[in-house]
């Protein structure tokens, strides 16, 4: 896996760089974006080499999960089964279990007619003596429970043509929420494992080959965005007050035509030794800070990471 140029390394290419008094040598450098995916699976697709320029939203590489595309599965399945269940609570009863529940009524309702006459004619029968008091009572028991019948078919038709009760559809609608959630959920990882090139850059590394197992998190391509290359030198802490964030200075190195503009974006605010690599052993305590630059115009920069150059430093503007 590429990375970044050791420091000491590059600090000693770019003490190869020829440097004058009024330059300081430095290195290029670059802020490298590692495209990883929060999902485990093999590499099936390898959309990208390296060296390859890419642009925003092209495809890079996909991953294949079985546990991924599961998920997906099973999360759909419970957001149709939250769905059917909501509905059906905002419905009555079947039609056909209405249907049983009228010819029960009616059946009710005829019992309730035949108890009526029935009481009636033993009151009759006692006013005239044919009937007992026991007879009579039996009689309106019956009477009585035929109206219960009837009333209890009544109420359970009435609830059967409603819906649930709103306790009831609100759980219902909560379920379909949190599977609508764990639904999109399981659609981001899938759509995770298949991603593409946030900027347009310069693929610097593949590091993994076809079929290889790529642990979660796990960075499989490199890029290198042109607007992420940078300059990086150091300057001695007794010349620090001269220079400032988004002063100017001018690039040289090696074959370079013409100098290359560029300008101060970071200064650290912490000092270090001197590496030896750099300066003589007799100044090497001396404190330097760091300091990194960008190119004005990133489109036609012409350096690469690792490559030595050398800094001259333009007056502070005020």
């Amino acid at each position: 896996m590429r990375k970044y140029i050791p420091l000491f390394a590059a600090l000693g290419l770019s003490a190869c760089q020829p440097a004058t008094e009024n330059t300081l040598p430095g290195y290029v450098e670059g802020d490298y974006i590692r495209i990883a995916t929060p999902v485990a699976g093999y590499l099936r697709e390898l959309a990208v080499s390296e060296g390859q320029q890419v642009q925003t939203g092209q495809p890079l590489f996909r991953l294949e999960s079985s546990e991924v595309s599961s998920n997906q599965q099973a999360a759909q399945a419970t957001l149709k089964k939250a769905q059917a269940q909501a509905a059906d609570l905002s419905k009555g009863k079947r039609s056909e279990e209405i249907a049983s529940l009228n010819a029960q009524l009616g059946t009710a309702q005829a019992a309730l007619r035949l108890s009526e006459q029935e009481l009636l004619r033993q009151q009759r029968l006692r006013k005239q003596g044919f009937s007992n008091q026991a007879t009579l009572d039996l009689a309106i028991s019956s009477r009585s429970q035929a109206e219960g019948k009837v009333r209890d078919l009544k109420a359970q038709l009435a609830l059967a043509v409603q819906a649930a009760r709103s306790d009831l559809r609100e759980a219902a609608q909560a379920d379909i929420t949190a599977a609508e959630a764990q639904f999109s959920h399981a659609g981001w990882l899938q759509a995770q494992t298949a991603p593409t090139s946030p900027v347009t850059a310069t693929v610097e590394e593949t590091l993994y080959q076809l079929g290889e197992w790529i642990p979660a998190g796990s960075p499989v391509v490199t890029l290198l965005a042109p607007e992420a290359v940078k300059i990086r030198f150091y300057i001695p802490e007794t010349a620090l007050a001269t220079i400032k964030a988004g002063q100017n200075i001018a690039i040289s190195c090696d074959g370079c035509k013409a100098t290359i503009p560029a300008r101060i974006s970071f200064i650290a605010s912490n000092a270090e030794y001197t590496p030896p690599v750099i300066y003589s052993k007799e100044n090497r305590a001396k404190l330097v800070f760091m300091v990194e630059a960008r190119p004005l115009d990133t489109s036609t920069f012409p350096l690469h990471p690792g490559q030595p150059v050398a800094v001259a430093l333009s007056p502070t503007e005020q």
